[in-house]
This record gives C-alpha cells, structure tokens and sequence, in this order.
C-alpha cells in the first residue's frame, strides 16, 4: 500500500511540473508531452485499480474472519497476535517432543 502512495506521489510530482523539459539531444514537443500525459494517466489508473483491488481482498479476508469493520491498527494488532500464538503453539510441540523422548528413554 505505502508503494502505492509513493508512486502515485512520484507521478503527481512529475505531472505537475510546468516548466518544459529541454535537453540537448532531444526536445519534448506538444506531441510528445501530451502522449506522455496520457501514459502517465494510464499508469495511474493502474495503480488505482491495483489499490482499489487490494482494498477489496484485504475486506474479503476480513469478512472471512468475521471482522466486518476495523481499522489498520487492529488489523496489525491481529497479526501480532496470531504470530504470538504460532510461536506458543511451536514452543508447545518442542516441549511435548522432548517430553516424549525423555519418556521413550526411561
């Protein structure tokens, strides 16, 4: 999401300069510039329906997990959470393991 921001803060920079851009091997001519605009245009479409996209299937899984509506801050609290949780879940099976063996070696 954050590259989505960045990139579309890229293209807004870049679009809103006035000035025209001359270089000694090659100038931008009205033609140029306004296929330019319209590539420029189109790639921010893109990102936008990527970004509308990944909205969407990040409110899907939600919806899966029951969360209807949240905010950002839950959403990572959440996976903090469920990150804890497999780390205990793992630390349990190594210590069960090592309780069978030492069992088995009596």
């Amino acid at each position: 999401m954050e590259e989505f921001d960045a990139e579309e803060q890229r293209l807004k920079k870049v679009q809103s300069r006035a000035a025209p851009i001359i270089s000694p091997m090659f100038i931008m001519t009205p033609e140029i510039t306004k296929r330019a605009d319209e590539h420029a245009g189109k790639l921010a479409e893109e990102k936008k329906k990527k970004k509308e996209q990944y909205i969407a299937q990040r409110e899907e899984k939600l919806k899966s997990l029951g969360l209807d509506s949240c905010d950002d801050f839950f959403v990572q609290k959440l996976a903090e959470v469920r990150e804890i949780a497999g780390t205990v879940e793992q630390e349990a099976v190594k210590e069960a393991q090592e309780m069978l063996e030492k069992i088995q070696a009596m």
